[in-house]
């Protein structure tokens, strides 16, 4: 099949019936490992399955409902269907294929979506977790200023063996909240808006990496109350539990059938890794400071980051 619209995303070849802004190219020749359609979902699919709150579950298939917006029905670790409400636009569906929906198959495909944005260095991966608001995306932001080069913006895929924990890369663009913008002086004129009714864009990189590479380290962004940039490392009993609270859509694994295999995995990246919590001031922290002090820790040199 040759239409509709091709793309790399973490890694695999996907199809799909819509445009998928700033995803990257993919090859219409090659094998399509994932397929989003357009099509109507019946309204009793899965409704013996689990249920919780807007979204129905069992092994193999997931349901979500993104009320005013459309339902999508993840299938196999190999498709998505998009049933789109009346009025829904396209901007406000990509946003819930690109985070909701792609999260969820990358589970059933056994890649940890971590909600984490993710910097490639000379000896691997860094990913950095934290609640919304932290600031993960303006340290992301600070970070690119400085030379690195960026894996993923909002999800990191991740994937665990026996080898260690390999993080798979997602697309070559930020999506910054309007403060931010202004903070990384980035008001660039060809950003786009994410969605009609928030105030959060895309913003295109020029330093991206498309292959994977082994996770190095995990930092645990937080807030303080004092002043000044702290970190600390966080200690080998509480990295399960603080890397487990940061799989995104982490409900769905149980809805999957997925804990023991979710828990196995975080099990293991946590005993693969180095992992330092980073606290930010409430009041003064700049994006500049707060890669400085990313830098500073792991003894990063963005001018020896990989090249894209």
């Amino acid at each position: 099949m040759t239409q509709g619209h091709f793309y790399r995303h973490y890694g695999f070849t996907l199809r799909s019936d819509l445009a998928l802004p700033h995803l990257l190219p993919g090859d219409v020749a090659a094998p399509v490992d994932i397929e989003i359609r357009l099509g109507p979902i019946a309204d009793d699919r899965l409704a013996e399955a689990m249920h919780f709150r807007n979204w129905r579950a069992e092994p193999g298939e997931i349901l979500f409902h993104a009320f005013g917006i459309g339902r999508l029905l993840i299938a196999g670790g190999t498709s998505i269907t998009v049933d789109r409400e009346a009025g829904a636009t396209d901007a406000a569906l990509v946003s819930i294929i690109l985070g909701t929906g792609i999260s969820a198959l990358l589970m059933q495909r056994r890649i940890l979506p971590m909600h984490a944005c993710s910097i490639a260095s000379d000896s691997g991966a860094i990913l950095v977790i934290g609640r919304s608001g932290a600031g993960k995306s303006t340290l992301l932001g600070g970070l690119m200023a400085a030379g690195c080069t960026m894996l993923a913006d909002d999800v990191t895929g991740v994937t665990v063996d026996d080898a260690g924990a390999t993080a798979i890369p997602a697309f070559p663009a930020m999506r910054l909240w309007t403060d931010s913008l202004s903070l990384l002086d980035r008001d660039d004129d060809d950003k786009i808006q994410v969605r009609e009714d928030i105030e959060k864009y895309y913003v295109a990189v020029d330093r991206f990496r498309q292959d994977p590479m082994p996770v190095r380290a995990v930092v645990l962004l937080q807030s303080h109350s004092g002043t000044g940039v702290l970190t600390r490392p966080v200690l080998m009993g509480n990295r399960v539990e603080a890397l487990a609270r940061y799989v995104h859509r982490k409900k769905f694994l149980r809805g999957l059938g997925l804990q023991p295999w979710g828990f196995d995995a975080v099990v293991k990246l946590a005993g693969s890794i180095d992992m330092v919590a980073i606290g930010r001031p409430a009041t003064g922290a700049t994006p500049a400071g707060m890669a400085d002090a990313v830098i500073e820790y792991f003894g990063l040199s963005p001018a020896l980051q990989p090249t894209p």
